[in-house]
């Protein structure tokens, strides 16, 4: 979603719809819930992307998603891979696990 936000200068303030707009079936009456349970208990709607994107997470990432790829990056090993084939498991499990990697 943040390439497609750059890509079309959307501005933060409409990013949260945008995406509430995409959401299909069932991702969609959830949200739709969410937004509804938090103007029930008084509490305002959520408007930027980062926080929409954590309820997202919660909800629909699995629990185990994050461990078992902290535990891949954890015990990756080159083996008998290229450098260049180990060096993209290791940036592809970095993504996953939402780590920055020092460029030292």
């Amino acid at each position: 979603m943040e390439r497609v936000f750059d890509f079309k200068d959307i501005p933060d303030e409409k990013q949260v719809k945008l995406v509430a707009l995409k959401l299909r079936r069932y991702a969609s009456t959830w949200w739709a819930n969410v937004m509804f349970k938090r103007i029930k208990k008084g509490k305002g709607k959520i408007k930027s992307w980062r926080k929409m994107k954590g309820k997202l997470k919660e909800k629909f990432l699995p629990s185990h998603y994050l461990h078992e790829n902290y535990s891949k990056l954890h015990h990756l090993k080159q083996g008998s891979m290229r450098v260049e084939e180990y060096t993209r498991e290791f940036d592809q499990l970095l993504i996953k696990c939402d780590l920055k990697e020092d460029e030292k």
